[in-house]
């Protein structure tokens, strides 16, 4: 029960990085049941595959305009532990840094953009060139064209940042992102079972994305948007009653002050965001620059 709580705990409280995760897993344990439950009945396990199907990408268009939804859900599902456990392991060491830089609202948008970005491609690709045209219409599934996205957005934000690849060879960000978009590269006409045009999708999102946030330009504004209209309107569904509870001065006066802190650190934010519309992230002093990075951990 104690793991449990656990679990719960740093659900809620953990960073966006975290639900992340927490969701792929879900979604993999819940397949994983389907099918145990589907051999034990002696069910026809065809039928597990065709319900993986629903929620699975496909290079055919006629299919995507059928289930729109699976452009977003492709990217929670995995076909093997090994493949959620890769994705996973690399999206946890990479993502927490980089919600620390860039914040929450980044870190979604980034996920979820760069694996739209990665199946828009991908269903271009198998669409365009013979190679894939003459294998017919092939599903896909996985987090890599996401992960991949907040890989590269991460090396193009801090490119020389050091990493201890194996505990013994230090290699730069931006020379790891490079070998593993090169990977992809060389692997485009090769019949591996690997979405390689998704994964540059991903990595190009990723790239272009966090390039214009350091020059001020928010390219994904739209998606913020979005889903500030969602919670609008979920908010707008709910009603609530709230009984107001004398408040103690002493609390009061604390949080007034929380609230002033609170206040003056968001209107140099402010300032500091402006500086970069109008001059670049170049721009900023170091005092600027750790200042941002400090109150992204506040958002």
């Amino acid at each position: 029960m104690a793991l449990l709580d656990q679990l719960k705990y740093q659900f809620r409280n953990g960073g966006v990085y975290v639900k992340i995760i927490y969701i792929n897993i879900s979604v993999y344990l819940l397949f994983l049941i389907l099918a145990s439950v589907f051999t034990l009945m002696k069910w026809n396990l065809s039928n597990i595959n065709n319900i993986d199907d629903y929620f699975s990408f496909n290079s055919s268009f006629l299919i995507f305009l059928k289930r729109p939804w699976t452009i977003i859900t492709y990217m929670f599902l995995h076909g093997s532990f090994w493949h959620l456990f890769n994705n996973m392991l690399i999206y946890f060491f990479t993502a927490k840094m980089y919600e620390d830089l860039m914040g929450k609202k980044s870190a979604i948008s980034t996920y979820i953009i760069g694996g739209i970005c990665g199946a828009i491609l991908y269903l271009i690709t198998h669409n365009l060139f013979p190679l894939f045209r003459d294998m017919g219409d092939i599903p896909m599934l996985g987090a890599s064209a996401a992960v991949m996205a907040v890989f590269v957005g991460l090396a193009t934000y801090t490119p020389n940042f050091v990493v201890m690849l194996f505990g013994i060879f230090r290699v730069k960000m931006k020379y790891l992102a490079m070998i593993w978009v090169a990977f992809d590269i060389v692997g485009l006409s090769n019949s591996d079972g690997i979405a390689h045009f998704a994964h540059l999708g991903g990595a190009l999102w990723g790239y272009l994305y966090v390039s214009n946030f350091k020059k001020g330009k928010d390219i994904a504004y739209w998606f913020d948007n979005f889903v500030k209209t969602l919670g609008s309107f979920a908010k707008k569904r709910k009603i609530k009653i709230v009984y107001k509870k004398k408040e103690n001065p002493k609390t009061k006066t604390q949080n007034t002050s929380k609230k002033s802190v609170s206040k003056n650190r968001q209107e140099k934010v402010d300032e500091i965001l402006d500086k970069i519309k109008l001059s670049g992230y170049e721009s900023l002093t170091k005092e600027e620059k750790d200042y941002l990075f400090d109150a992204s951990k506040h958002i």
